[in-house]
């Protein structure tokens, strides 16, 4: 597919636009890509914003690498986290696979950071805003999670309402987006690299309220 905006290609599970698992179309929205070569100098290619690098199908190697290829390392460890957050349990190779082929993932910034917890600059957030605004129109989600307080803080409010989802005596913030007259909510949960957003069980309560429990045929 041609993006005009779009920078990191998502990954587009084969499954999505029939709602695989879940019933219903979930877009999974991450932060930022990081690449440690970029203080230094060496890594020239996730520089500049508003050209597309070398890099355009790095979110799609994250994910392909992951559920194909688990070896433990830290960023793969933060999807299984966040698959046991949506799930409540551990999954096998088939359930993980047919959970990642229901879902869009992408990275909101559209320019690499050059690590873990570095805010991006202006012009970084105003190529990701148009970006944005492209991948909901064409991808059009029932439902989106948003890694973080950071991230669900930088997003555009465009037209919209807030509101927050309560388990128990716990809350979330749930931001409602108006595009092309459909109303998609978008819940805030805590990066699954952080040490409560660790906490799948705790997660799980809300995931199961908010986009409902997956249903894994054999």
């Amino acid at each position: 597919m041609k993006y005009k905006s779009i920078l990191f290609e998502p990954w587009v599970g084969k499954d999505y636009t029939t709602g695989g698992v879940f019933n219903k179309k979930v877009l999974v929205l991450g932060e930022s890509h990081y690449c440690n070569d970029l203080n230094s100098g060496k890594c020239k290619k996730c520089v500049k914003v508003n050209m597309r690098s070398e890099c355009f199908s790095q979110t799609q190697d994250v994910i392909e690498e992951f559920v194909n290829d688990y070896r433990g390392e830290s960023y793969q460890q933060t999807f299984l986290c966040f698959e046991r957050a949506l799930t409540g349990r551990e999954l096998t190779q088939n359930e993980r696979e047919m959970l990642w082929n229901s879902v869009v993932f992408y990275n909101y910034f559209q320019a690499a950071a050059t690590g873990a917890r570095v805010a991006p600059d202006f012009e970084a957030i105003q190529v990701s805003e148009d970006a944005f605004h492209e991948l909901l129109e064409l991808y059009q989600p029932d439902a989106i999670i948003v890694w973080g307080s950071r991230l669900y803080d930088l997003l555009p409010a465009w037209e919209g309402t807030e509101s927050s989802l309560t388990i128990g005596a716990d809350s979330a913030r749930v931001w409602h987006y108006i595009v092309n007259g459909k109303e998609i909510p978008a819940l805030c949960v805590h990066h699954p690299s952080s040490p409560s957003g660790k906490c799948w069980p705790y997660w799980h309560e809300f995931h199961k309220v908010f986009i409902g429990v997956p249903l894994f045929k054999d």
